[in-house]
């Protein structure tokens, strides 16, 4: 069995904030993930919102970002957490896939997973005309036409966005749209969006995105256009929390300012946290707020001890 003072799970933008800080501030941790380092930016085409960074593959700033944990002596290590039981003593007990984690404190910087629509062409255009994000993408197709496929309140804000953008969005709703009255008539309110109570069948395109294929009043159609944002939510992943007792809202951590749970020593970071904004700078504001949290329960813990 493995110890450590804070195991981080998760080694995306909010983990690797986290271990940074936690290193800093002298302290063994332990960063666990998965998946390669990077989370959700090694998905991402190109980030230009990221400041100092300019446009950036999420590749590179994936990089750049281990590059930097790695030369303050991070300890980064493949592991999905398959559990985690409080212990009576009050540490935590890992159960990953390949080992067991004995550590004092835990970072949960898990961060989301998309709710697929389960479209043809979803999958093999991701990053090439199908994205999740307006507000990381949707520069992207400026002048361009999109469309977005949801019903409720998140897809119309994301349509928002995009529509003082795209040169025309295909708002397409299989169901009626459940969204606030105020958020309908902004959207309504531009003169390039267009509404469709279509059923969506397929992503059309050969090396990027180049259509999407709808049934509507009953025929087939086709809107030609470069980018479609299937968004019908997202899930946390925090399932093996379920042994914690942590509060959670739909899956989503329920953290203070701190990024502290109602469990002693188990912080929130990033996306897997209730919150409005998910982006790569309240990722990485998340990991440095839990990892100066994680330090003073430890500096606590101590002080009980002697």
């Amino acid at each position: 069995m493995k110890k450590t003072e804070v195991a981080i799970i998760g080694a995306g933008v909010a983990g690797i904030s986290a271990a940074i800080y936690l290193k800093r501030s002298n302290r063994d941790c332990l960063l666990l993930d998965k998946g390669a380092p990077g989370g959700k930016l090694l998905n991402i085409h190109q980030i230009d919102n990221y400041a100092g960074f300019g446009p950036i593959s999420g590749m590179e700033l994936a990089g750049k970002l281990f590059e930097h944990a790695s030369s303050f002596g991070v300890n980064y290590e493949y592991g999905n957490v398959l559990s985690i039981l409080r212990q009576e003593d009050g540490s935590f007990l890992l159960t990953t896939d390949m080992d067991q984690i004995e550590a004092k404190s835990v970072i949960v910087a898990t961060g989301t997973q998309n709710k697929l629509s389960g479209l043809p062409g979803e999958k093999e255009f991701n990053g090439r005309g199908v994205s999740y994000c307006a507000t990381c993408d949707g520069n992207f197709f400026k002048g361009k036409d999109a469309a977005v496929i949801g019903y409720k309140d998140q897809a119309v804000q994301e349509a928002i966005y995009l529509a003082g953008l795209v040169n025309h969005l295909y708002f397409v709703h299989e169901k009626e749209i459940e969204a606030a009255e105020s958020h309908m008539d902004t959207l309504k309110s531009f003169s390039n969006v267009s509404f469709h109570q279509a059923t969506p069948l397929a992503i059309k395109g050969e090396k990027l995105v180049s259509g999407l294929l709808v049934k509507e009043n009953g025929e087939e159609k086709e809107y030609p256009l470069s980018g479609v944002f299937p968004l019908f939510g997202e899930r946390s992943s925090s399932e093996f929390l379920a042994n914690t007792g942590v509060s959670l809202d739909r899956g989503f951590l329920i953290c203070n300012e701190n990024m502290e749970t109602d469990v002693p020593g188990l912080y929130g970071a990033g996306d897997c946290v209730k919150k409005k904004l998910r982006q790569v700078v309240t990722a990485a504001s998340d990991g440095a707020i839990a990892a100066t949290s994680a330090v003073s329960y430890i500096h606590s813990l101590r002080k009980k001890e002697n």
